[in-house]
């Protein structure tokens, strides 16, 4: 993302514009619960006063019992007013906190799905989302403290500021300096929660993955096992112990700005007493007038605390967040043209290379090769040769650095990616593990589809009659949600079937049978080349011997295309495959 700091106005002006198309209707139903509070709270202290002469007045005589009640019945129906009224305002804010929490969070989740996959291999990449994820929670609290600065405390700091400055004009001034105080610090614990944010979200994703590497469940097998959980448990410790230091560093310099405040705030309490005692001994203000401003001042100076304390610091401290959450929605999202891709045209990389962020070598360098249709191709090579990369530039997900890739004669870089991704499936070696039914596994790419998945599951091996599934296709695959696991190669077949399932022209085996052994693997891809026929494929695999029912073998190495044949034609080359073929047979006939 960029490093440049997005100013406060924006963010502001964005946040505000969420929180009312999150939900109009509230947001506006608090908007005039909001102005109605703040008119009220603010009028109360003429109503104080009032009340207060009325009852001096009838202590010294000088008013009857019937005259002095109905100043006191009308600040009791003010306070019981304003109390209602507060309890509505925080019904809404809770109502629409809760509610702007899930939106943000689900715009988040839209907006990363449109962003380019490349982006995803940058670690500062995910840092950023990291913190853009943190400020989802955070959003509503920087809208609302907008909200209640302009509608409830603004509304009641004016009205008490003229009410003040009637009576004795120098405590409007002595106020303004006690806001500006708190104001300043507040600056001064912005800059240094923002500062704290840059330093604690690499330190915070560490901490969280040797949280996981210690109890989760995907690792905690291989933790015991090899007696690495002291190992982890140390990493831990120490991103915990420097995030902590990181926050102490920040709490403490801003305990210390606080602490400035506090006295700066004494000293003008001090001035406010010494104006009222001094303006009632001459007589400027009634004693009524004396103990409402008291009143006011102590109720207006806790409004200010309350603001900043519970608003602008909140604000302060969540504003890197929130800043990071803006930079994420205005990153440029992947578009173009909405135009079909006809996926059973011929597939021509010209001249293309491909660079990860970053990265000091090419992981695809100059590479020229076409795939047509109906043809079945298989990827080979030592690893980190290139061949998964090749795929996912294959399958649109990443855009060459350099050259084009066309099918049917037509770029698909200008393509939009729902119209790229039609017509293509894929099945990769990191496959996913959903926590839903077998049938919902195996649908998920069209959910309300009706085609017959007993065939298919066949074909992939999933063995859904045997008791591995005990309620069939109905068996939830998650011991969390009171179902079953599976193991490694059964996950595999699922996640075969899943990728076959999927309409397709073209269909992409990224080294999908990894947990598989070798013969359940080739009668895999014998299965695969049955059903596949007249459709594109394209296989990775690292064993050579499932390669041979390709028409055409690539073989990558450092992303560079060193030799293309069939089988055989490869072997009689005597090059590089050859040589990868006869070491793996030693290994079988060994």
């Amino acid at each position: 993302m960029p490093k440049k700091k997005v100013p406060l106005f924006k963010v502001a002006r964005e946040v505000l514009k969420y929180t009312f198309i999150c939900w109009p209707t509230a947001t506006s139903f608090y908007l005039l619960i909001g102005v109605t509070l703040g008119v009220l709270t603010g009028l109360s202290v003429w109503v104080m006063q009032f009340a207060f002469d009325s009852v001096t007045e009838l202590a010294a005589g000088g008013r009857t019992m019937e005259a002095a009640i109905l100043p006191v019945i009308l600040l009791i129906v003010f306070l019981t007013s304003q109390e209602a009224v507060i309890a509505l305002y925080t019904y809404y804010m809770n109502t629409i906190e809760a509610r702007m929490h899930g939106f943000m969070s689900r715009k988040v989740a839209e907006k990363t799905a449109k962003l380019e996959p490349v982006l995803f291999e940058d670690p500062q990449m995910l840092d950023d989302i990291n913190k853009a994820s943190e400020g989802t929670s955070q959003a509503f609290g920087v809208g609302n403290t907008i909200i209640s600065a302009t509608t409830l405390y603004l509304p009641y700091i004016i009205i008490i500021a003229i009410y003040l400055y009637n009576l004795i004009p120098l405590l409007t001034l002595v106020i303004l300096l006690t806001f500006a105080t708190k104001m300043v610090a507040l600056v001064v614990r912005s800059k240094l929660y923002m500062d704290l944010e840059e330093q604690s979200a690499p330190l915070r994703r560490k901490r969280l993955f040797y949280e996981d590497a210690m109890i989760g469940r995907q690792y905690f097998k291989e933790t015991r096992q090899l007696g690495i959980f002291g190992f982890f448990k140390g990493k831990y410790m120490t991103s915990v112990h420097l995030l902590n230091r990181e926050t102490w560093k920040a709490d403490a310099r801003a305990a210390t700005f606080d602490l400035i405040t506090e006295i700066l705030n004494g000293i003008n309490d001090v001035i406010i007493l010494y104006l009222l005692f001094h303006s009632l001994q001459n007589g400027w203000i009634t004693v009524g007038a004396f103990a409402a401003v008291l009143a006011s001042v102590n109720e207006l100076s806790d409004m200010i605390e309350e603001l900043i304390s519970d608003h602008f610091t909140v604000v302060a401290e969540d504003l890197g967040k929130i800043s990071y959450l803006i930079k994420l929605f205005d990153l440029p999202e992947k578009t173009g043209e909405d135009r079909e891709v006809n996926w059973r045209g011929t597939v021509e990389f010209e001249r293309v290379s491909f660079s990860y962020p970053n990265a000091q070598h090419p992981s695809i360098d100059d590479v020229s090769l076409s795939i047509k249709n109906g043809e079945t191709v298989a990827i080979v090579g030592e690893n980190g040769a290139g061949k998964s990369t090749f795929t996912k530039l294959l399958l649109g997900l990443y855009e060459p650095t350099s050259g084009e890739i066309k099918v049917d004669g037509h770029a698909i870089s200008t393509v939009s990616p729902e119209k790229l991704y039609k017509g293509v499936s894929a099945v990769f070696q990191y496959y996913q593990r959903y926590q839903l039914t077998l049938e919902e596994n195996i649908r998920i790419s069209d959910s309300g589809g009706e085609a017959d998945l007993v065939p298919l599951m066949e074909q992939a091996g999933v063995d859904w009659e045997s008791r591995s599934y005990p309620e069939g296709t109905e068996t939830m695959l998650s011991r969390e949600f009171g179902g079953i696991d599976l193991s490694g190669g059964q996950w595999q077949r699922v996640s075969i079937a899943r990728g076959l399932y999927r309409l397709h022209d073209l269909i992409v085996l990224d080294e999908p049978t990894a947990a598989i052994d070798p013969l359940e693997e080739s009668r895999l891809y014998e299965k695969f080349a049955e059903i596949s026929k007249d459709k594109t494929s394209v296989i990775v695999t690292h064993r050579l011997g499932s390669a041979k029912i390709a028409d055409k073998i690539v073989v990558l190495d450092k992303g560079k295309v060193v030799e293309t044949g069939t089988h055989q034609e490869l072997l009689a080359n005597k090059g590089q495959y050859s040589e990868m073929y006869e070491s793996q047979s030693s290994w079988y006939m060994n």
